[in-house]
């Protein structure tokens, strides 16, 4: 059986549609996925810091503990090692965080630092605050205090993956 031109048109311009389809479709799963990815880190950017910050009181006991001292059959020199490239990956995640929350801070507008404020007592103060209190202190309603930290959100990706997180038409 031939197929017409008409047919083969048709058939191709289906095709196309279907195809720059699927390719919106993974982009928007892509940026999706970026969001997602910056949102987790800054929900355990506090739990980071206090595992970095132990991680300097252990690694000063583990280098002063003899291997004479370790339990040969619960501990080994690999496990050490693993240990230690965990957490030099997490002091690493921690301090490239910080950069990039710095970089966003300096390139807010007047404007835009209500909602890196908010961003910040949400994600990276020490203190834990509540909706509640973010809108208290920065003088906006609890449904400001969410749209203000999507803002921050949504102007982070670039920051954090460059040229990945822009999508090209």
């Amino acid at each position: 059986m031939k197929l017409s031109e008409q047919q083969l048109e048709v058939i191709s311009r289906t095709v196309i549609e279907y195809l720059e389809q699927e390719k919106k479709k993974k982009e928007t799963e892509k940026h999706d996925h970026r969001l997602h990815n910056i949102k987790l880190l800054l929900q355990n950017y506090r739990g980071l810091v206090i595992h970095c910050e132990k991680w300097k009181e252990e690694l000063i006991e583990i280098e002063s503990t003899s291997i004479q001292d370790l339990d040969i059959s619960t501990i080994s020199i690999e496990s050490i090692e693993s240990i230690k490239k965990s957490k030099e990956k997490s002091l690493a995640m921690v301090l490239f965080i910080r950069s990039k929350i710095q970089a966003y801070k300096n390139s807010c507008t007047d404007e835009e630092m209500k909602c890196f404020r908010v961003l910040e007592k949400k994600f990276l103060d020490s203190k834990r605050y509540t909706i509640k209190e973010i809108a208290k202190t920065e003088n906006i309603d609890r449904s400001t205090v969410h749209r203000y930290i999507d803002r921050a959100i949504e102007d982070l990706p670039v920051l954090f993956f460059g040229i990945e997180a822009i999508n090209f038409k």
